[in-house]
């Protein structure tokens, strides 16, 4: 993606809110036909309303919805939610909304009201997105919210890549009016005659946005009365650098075995850091603060093959420049067994139902007339264990470090056992005595390892 870099240009800045914001939806959401959007009423949401309520009477293919979010936590909520579902309905777009007791859930998962409501507003954003298949959900983020969020991570030490907060497109989340400043959306609204809700609460400086609104911008506007402006530059240049390591993040190698996310780890320190810290986000969902990930930093450079605890059996395992997410701690035992006797009519020529487990699929076949006196094969798969030697008598684990197996894959990966010893080994060893018995084991899936 390509980030509009001349916005604060004069020919962009001559430009009426309207004609900014198509500009906007060409630059970032071409080729896409169905919007939701968030609306809550009030001036910033209605203005956004009204904005693609203008452009479907030009662009006739555009599908839109409105969905609005009842937090249950003033007495005129529920008016909100009527008055936009009215506006909504004038304008012709299909109305969706639900409603939370956003308080208990707070008290119930010890998060702020701020959080609590949130999570509720999003989950319920996400579901109608997915059920009625919108393409975006439109969000009425604007440029003082983006210089909000900035001051605030910044006060609590974000990194670099967070600093910014809010993109214009991130998912399928959009935010086109990230660009416009809240003065500019007043006087829009002013000049639309637009009708919207106040909401008193953002008025309330227990809240830590409105403190900083209401007290904190003000102070470094007398700085720099253009602040705004100054969030979004730096923003975009934030932008730029995050879509240029996420390429880069991207195409590391990566798998899903038992529920553990494992992937190559770059040669790179810098990247290294973003593998854990952007795959962390996705497979945890929550981020890693800054101790945490300074402790697999310390030990990247000082062990090959570690383990750091990030909350409580959940952490990151690194073997061989391979690291895996997940429980670093239990691994979940297995045991298949496959049983072919001299009384199975078929005995001489038949295919087994495979065994799934980790990613990996193994298949017995039976090739032929098979060559052995004992008149039932009992093979069984299972997980590795210390110990464990192949028919021809070399330790199991030898091999492995032999092929630079990381130390959590053994763990995962299946192992074909016959008379207690290992006959096979997915990609990494097989036993002459499955040929001499006509007996050939199939797999598929799992990892590949050997460098």
């Amino acid at each position: 993606m390509t980030y509009l870099t001349d916005f604060s240009s004069r020919e962009f800045e001559k430009l009426d809110l309207y004609e900014k914001f198509k500009r906007i939806i060409d630059e970032y959401a071409s080729g896409v036909n169905s919007f939701l959007l968030a609306v809550s009423g009030g001036i910033d949401s209605i203005t956004m309303l009204d904005l693609f309520y203008r452009l479907k009477k030009e662009r006739q293919n555009l599908r839109i919805g409105v969905a609005t979010f009842n937090h249950k936590l003033r007495p005129e909520a529920d008016e909100e939610v009527e008055f936009v579902r009215a506006e909504s309905e004038r304008m012709g777009f299909t109305f969706y909304t639900d409603s939370a007791d956003v308080r208990s859930y707070s008290r119930q998962n010890k998060m702020s009201i701020e959080e609590a409501a949130r999570n509720l507003r999003y989950r319920f954003l996400e579901q109608v997105m997915k059920e009625h298949h919108y393409e975006l959900t439109a969000t009425a983020h604007n440029a003082n919210d983006l210089l909000e969020t900035m001051i605030m991570r910044f006060t609590k030490g974000t990194g670099p890549f967070g600093l910014a907060g809010l993109k214009i497109i991130s998912n399928n989340y959009f935010r086109p009016m990230l660009f416009f400043t809240r003065q500019e959306i007043e006087l829009y609204a002013k000049n639309r005659n637009l009708d919207y809700v106040v909401d008193m609460s953002n008025y309330d400086e227990h809240y830590q946005r409105n403190y900083i609104r209401h007290s904190i911008v003000p102070l470094l506007k007398k700085i720099n009365h253009k602040l705004e402006n100054a969030a979004i530059s730096l923003a975009l240049s934030i932008w730029e650098m995050d879509e240029y390591v996420e390429r880069v993040i991207e195409k590391t190698e990566k798998y899903i075995l038992d529920n553990r996310l494992i992937f190559k780890l770059h040669s790179d320190p810098f990247l290294q850091i973003e593998q854990l810290r952007r795959f962390s986000l996705r497979f945890f969902g929550k981020p890693l603060d800054r101790e945490k990930i300074e402790r697999f930093s310390k030990n990247v450079i000082k062990s090959k093959s570690f383990k750091v605890s990030f909350w409580g059996e959940l952490g990151a395992e690194v073997s061989h420049g391979w690291v895996m997410l997940g429980n670093i701690k239990r691994f979940e035992p297995f045991k298949f067994v496959i049983e072919l006797s001299d009384d199975d009519e078929d005995y001489t020529r038949k295919l087994m139902r495979g065994i799934e487990v980790n990613g990996y699929f193994i298949n017995l076949v039976v090739r032929g007339i098979i060559k052995s006196d004992i008149p039932k094969i009992s093979l069984i798969v299972r997980n590795w264990n210390e110990g464990d030697r192949t028919f021809e008598g070399r330790k199991l684990k030898e091999i492995f470090n032999e092929k630079k197996v990381p130390t959590f894959v053994r763990r995962l990966i299946p192992i074909a056992v016959l008379n207690e010893r290992v006959v096979y080994v997915p990609e990494y060893y097989k036993s002459k005595i499955l040929d001499e018995m006509g007996l050939e084991i199939v797999s598929k899936g799992g990892i590949n390892f050997e460098s």
